[in-house]
C-alpha cells in the first residue's frame, strides 16, 4: 500500500514537472531586435551595445524594415553627424546579425551593395522576425 502511496507522488510530480516545461537556458533562443524608424536607431544601438557586453554568448539579430532600413546604409549619419556604419560594423564584428528587409530596399531603390559591411538582407523583415519567434524561440525587443 505505501508503496502504491508512494508511486502516486511520483507520477504526480513527473506531470507537473512535464506540465510547466523546462526551464531555458543559456545557450536558447536569442534575441530579435525590430527597427523601423532610423531616428530611433543610435539609442538602439546602444541598447544593443550593452545587450552585447551583458550576454557576450548570446545570439542578437537586428531587423530593419520600413523607415528603419536608413541607417544601415554606408555612410548614413545620426542627428549629431556620427556614422552609423562605424557602430553597425563594431557590432557585426562582436557577433551582432544585421537584416535589412528587401521589400524596403526593393521600395526604396536600394540595392545590398549599398549597406555597411556585414549587412545582410531578407526577402521580408516582417516574416524573418516571426520565422526567428517561432523556430528559434527567439525574443523580441522594439527600442
Amino acid at each position: 500500500m505505501k508503496d502504491l502511496l508512494r508511486l502516486k507522488r511520483l507520477s504526480v510530480a513527473v506531470l507537473l514537472f512535464l506540465s510547466l516545461g523546462l526551464p531555458a537556458t543559456a545557450n536558447a533562443g536569442g534575441v530579435v531586435y525590430h527597427i523601423d524608424d532610423s531616428s530611433r536607431a543610435t539609442q538602439a544601438l546602444r541598447n544593443i551595445t550593452n545587450h552585447r557586453k551583458a550576454y557576450p554568448d548570446l545570439p542578437i539579430t537586428v531587423i530593419a524594415l520600413a523607415h528603419g532600413v536608413g541607417f544601415l546604409v554606408d555612410g548614413a549619419k545620426d542627428q549629431r553627424g556620427n556614422s552609423y556604419s562605424a557602430m553597425v560594423e563594431t557590432l557585426v564584428m562582436a557577433d551582432v546579425r544585421f537584416i535589412a528587409c528587401g521589400n524596403t530596399m526593393n521600395a526604396l531603390g536600394l540595392s545590398s551593395e549599398e549597406l555597411s559591411l556585414g549587412v545582410e538582407t531578407v526577402p521580408s523583415g516582417v516574416a524573418e522576425i516571426g520565422r526567428l519567434q517561432l523556430e528559434k524561440d527567439y525574443a523580441y525587443i522594439k527600442p
